[in-house]
């Protein structure tokens, strides 16, 4: 990697965290699957999934090392070749695009519930359906932000990154 390739996925790693820190303390708002989603449509893939992986070592830096800080190390960058693999298709689909960042934001509170299991079935089944109301609203505001957050930005991102080809 070059240098210019590894302060570009500091610089997102870094705008990763701060998302995760500003919206951690509001009730339903996860902005980080949609920050994840765009910079996945705007990046090249290794770039993407890099970022995310730094990011959640720097969340693991700044919560601490728990399962829970553990399975955002396997759920951004996943989410983040996800969207890089399918980014042609969803680029078409703008619909398609939003709704599967709903989904992943919804699926994100589901799966952070899943090291319940170590404490019995049944403690896993409460926090599932104790948190499914907040991942079905998590969903639904990550779907929301995408219609009208997404295009904007994809677009300055976008002109950003052709002018960085352009000097490279």
């Amino acid at each position: 990697m070059k240098a210019r390739q590894l302060t570009q996925i500091a610089f997102m790693a870094a705008i990763m965290v701060c998302v995760f820190q500003l919206c951690s303390n509001i009730l339903y708002l996860e902005l980080i699957t949609f920050t994840i989603v765009l910079f996945a449509s705007v990046f090249q893939k290794k770039t993407a999934i890099v970022s995310c992986i730094v990011f959640a070592l720097l969340n693991m830096m700044v919560m601490g090392i728990t399962l829970w800080t553990l399975l955002y190390l396997m759920i951004y960058p996943l989410y983040a070749w996800i969207i890089a693999s399918w980014k042609l298709f969803l680029m078409k689909h703008p619909l398609c695009l939003c709704i599967v960042c709903g989904c992943l934001s919804f699926l994100c509170g589901q799966l952070l519930d899943l090291p319940f299991l170590l404490f019995g079935k049944q403690a896993t089944l409460v926090y599932v359906l104790m948190g499914l109301k907040t991942s079905l609203i998590q969903g639904i505001l990550s779907f929301v932000t995408c219609m009208l957050l997404f295009d904007p930005l994809y677009l300055q991102m976008s002109k950003l990154e052709k002018e960085r080809g352009n000097e490279g």
